[in-house]
């Protein structure tokens, strides 16, 4: 997973709203440390992919560290915090097995990272270790993509995209009985000799299962909303963003 797509990735999310997303987070942060310096708040960037959010959020002023578990993510990562003239440590890490040399002041983990986690108990896992790794006082704020969106959005469909760089298509189903969002990408140009194939795999977890599992794991606080925004969660939120504070 994300092996030949890491070079094309951000061609590809070009209509992702990161700058929208980061400026969220750090409306949320600098309400959350009102009597800290931004410099002084460490961040930890999970799934952090090609670091687009990291790199907005150290522009803001934090100090970062990113985690992903892809080589391929990570070294365009470093090539753009190189261009950018950011100095940011990434770290090629199973979120699973988190293990940072020391703690942070918050956690952020965005654009449905922790949908890949399949397994209810390695998602409590996840969340024990980074409410371990948070320092008191810290927050963890990530989202989620909702079975609506799954099951009313995505659904059984097929998704193409066609531009100069090359063409992709998207082949998606969701089994409603195991709560897994399936699909198959198959992209072809893209300065690559052959056609290339990225299957993914995403799991719907009930908001109120997400909830009891941050309460399990020790955090307090906790709030949701309709996306990135200060509206409350709906039937039809597509995805939800989870802030809980230690």
């Amino acid at each position: 997973m994300y092996g030949g797509f890491a070079k094309i990735y951000d061609g590809l999310m070009t209509d992702a709203p990161y700058e929208l997303w980061a400026a969220y987070i750090h409306g949320l942060l600098l309400e959350w440390f009102k009597s800290k310096n931004r410099d002084q708040v460490l961040v930890l960037d999970m799934a952090c992919g090609t670091g687009s959010i990291t790199l907005l959020l150290a522009e803001k002023g934090y100090d970062l560290i990113g985690v992903d578990y892809s080589e391929d993510m990570l070294a365009e990562a470093n090539r753009k915090a190189f261009e950018a003239g950011r100095r940011v440590l990434f770290l090629k890490q199973d979120m699973r097995n988190l293990d940072l040399y020391g703690t942070v002041d918050a956690a952020v983990c965005v654009c449905d990272g922790m949908n890949y986690i399949l397994e209810e108990e390695e998602l409590k896992k996840i969340f024990a270790r980074v409410r371990l790794f948070l320092n008191p006082g810290g927050v963890f704020i990530f989202d989620m993509n909702t079975e609506y969106k799954f099951k009313e959005v995505l659904a059984n469909n097929i998704f193409e995209d066609q531009s100069a760089e090359g063409s992709y298509v998207w082949e998606n189903s969701y089994d409603a009985e195991t709560k897994i969002n399936e699909y198959f990408v198959t992209f072809t140009d893209f300065d690559e000799n052959e056609p290339f194939i990225e299957h993914h795999r995403q799991r719907a977890y009930p908001p109120a299962d997400i909830l009891n599992m941050l309460r399990e794991a020790g955090f307090s606080m906790i709030s949701t909303k309709n996306g990135y925004s200060h509206e409350a969660v709906r039937p039809e939120s597509a995805r939800i963003v989870y802030v809980a504070g230690v």
